[in-house]
């Protein structure tokens, strides 16, 4: 059996450099390398840049999350130390380019030996191959059933975010239900609870997502190590 936490445990890396050698290639259906994907640790929390860029892009992007709230560099640093790094059986990786830009992110969480949700997808700045969002997700989940050992992955997303739920799909995922929401306003924080039909007060809901393992790779039979 995989000791999936060690895997996770190990990446977290005290430097950017070590983290950069323990980088995972993003290649296409070509094979061709269109960028990699580097393992956030202890040492992203001195990049005061990365961390400001990590804000910028959540806020701009807020309203596609089930949790929105005003997003500041502050707020960031500790959900990167707290949740990102703290959190045991949780994985954040900064997606790179060809030219070595930081151009977006993705993580997982809630991993717990059977399964996990993915998290934290954002293409904060254009550029690079056009479809390296796609392929960081393929990488990703690639990584996570091989390496970790993983037999199932979900992941929840507002269903008014179509394109990022037709990505999703393109990968792989299947929708697995809509849970209606009731939209609840705490301290300046807008909250997504899950609700019934009848105590929903938004028209849109929670879109949980389903991939297994043999779909994954049935769906993209084309893998091959970079």
């Amino acid at each position: 059996m995989i000791d999936y936490m060690a895997v996770i445990s190990n990446l977290k890396k005290s430097s950017f450099d070590e983290a950069y050698f323990s980088r995972i290639p993003v290649c296409n259906q070509e094979d061709q390398l269109i960028g990699c994907l580097v393992p956030v640790g202890p040492w992203i929390l001195k990049d005061e840049e990365k961390i400001n860029l990590i804000s910028l892009w959540r806020q701009r992007a807020m309203r596609m999350f089930l949790t929105q709230f005003e997003s500041t560099s502050l707020k960031t640093y500790e959900y990167l130390k707290n949740s990102s790094i703290g959190e045991k059986n949780r994985i954040f990786f900064l997606l790179y380019d060809t030219k070595d830009r930081f151009v977006g992110h993705i993580g997982v969480a809630n991993i717990d030996g059977e399964t996990g949700e993915l998290d934290n997808l954002m293409r904060g700045i254009g550029g690079g191959d056009p479809r390296l969002i796609f392929y960081a997700e393929i990488t990703l989940l690639d990584w996570y059933f091989n390496l970790l050992g993983m037999n199932t992955s979900y992941l929840r997303v507002l269903s008014c975010n179509w394109l990022v739920i037709s990505l999703h799909q393109e990968v792989g995922y299947i929708v697995k239900e809509n849970i209606p929401l009731r939209k609840v306003i705490n301290n300046g924080m807008v909250l997504h609870d899950p609700s019934s039909i009848d105590k929903a007060n938004v028209l849109y809901s929670c879109t949980k997502m389903l991939l297994c393992k043999h779909n994954f790779y049935q769906a993209n039979n084309w893998l091959t190590k970079c």
